[in-house]
């Protein structure tokens, strides 16, 4: 191991230690703060409800997810041949981004009905709009050189998109998978607590309503890991599919 991954090691140790001896002293309530111990304890206590509720909301945002990315991207690309479907219909994709979360819920709801349609919609537009930016930033970074060389070869519309800008475009959509990666998670937690009777969002919020506060605590823990875990798998995908994008980011300026 890194020192680097050593020094993390550490940092986790200090504040599960620091965290553990505040609770512990100052006697903090456990539906505030539970003790890290005690936490962890009880995932094995209701380790099959957490097991079947994470699987519920993983299998949901990761639908959302693809779905979500693969729509922004395609309409990205619409985007980058045609600037009149741009100005048209990009007005009304920043609208529809700025609506809160809880407030169009209800909404989905109504039109896709109770359970996962829902949950998928919603983690599908958290992942749409970062595809949908930064897929036409992307796009359009390829330099003129590359995109008169290929007009001279008479390269066709496909051939400059799967060949040039795509590859072009690659660490724009990895910066924004890394951003709807573990949003996809907190949104379908979102839907579930108003649209769903499963998942990691449903079980926090009934467990808290039955006072269950320690497996209350635990769904937020295993959340937190899934989203750490959805973060960790895009980033090591770009450094396996991207080692020259690495490579020259890492060199000095």
């Amino acid at each position: 191991m890194s020192r680097a991954h050593w020094l993390e090691i550490a940092a986790l140790t200090a504040v599960f230690c620091v965290w553990q001896a505040t609770t512990a002293v100052l006697q903090v309530p456990p539906y505030l703060v539970p003790q890290p111990v005690a936490l962890l304890a009880s995932v094995g206590t209701f380790q099959s409800r957490l097991l079947a509720a994470a699987a519920q909301t993983l299998v949901e945002a990761a639908l959302g997810f693809t779905g979500g990315n693969v729509l922004g991207l395609c309409l990205a690309v619409a985007f980058v041949h045609s600037r009149l479907l741009e100005r048209t219909l990009l007005p009304w994709m920043v609208i529809l981004k700025t609506l809160p979360i809880v407030a169009i819920t209800p909404l989905i709801t109504l039109l896709l009905g109770f359970g996962a349609p829902t949950t998928i919609a919603i983690a599908s537009l958290v992942s749409f709009f970062p595809a949908l930016v930064n897929g036409v930033l992307g796009l359009r970074s390829v330099s003129t050189q590359s995109l008169e060389l290929l007009r001279v070869l008479d390269a066709g519309g496909w051939t400059v998109l799967w060949q040039l800008r795509m590859p072009s475009a690659l660490p724009s959509l990895f910066a924004a998978l890394r951003v709807s990666a573990p949003a996809s998670i907190l949104a379908a937690m979102v839907a579930e607590w108003a649209a769903a009777n499963g998942g990691l969002g449903y079980l926090i919020l009934d467990a808290g309503a039955r006072y269950q506060f320690l497996l209350m605590w635990d769904g937020v823990l295993v959340a937190t890991v899934l989203a750490v875990v959805a973060f960790a798998a895009v980033d090591y995908v770009e450094g396996r599919l991207l080692t020259w994008n690495t490579a020259q980011t890492a060199q000095p300026r």
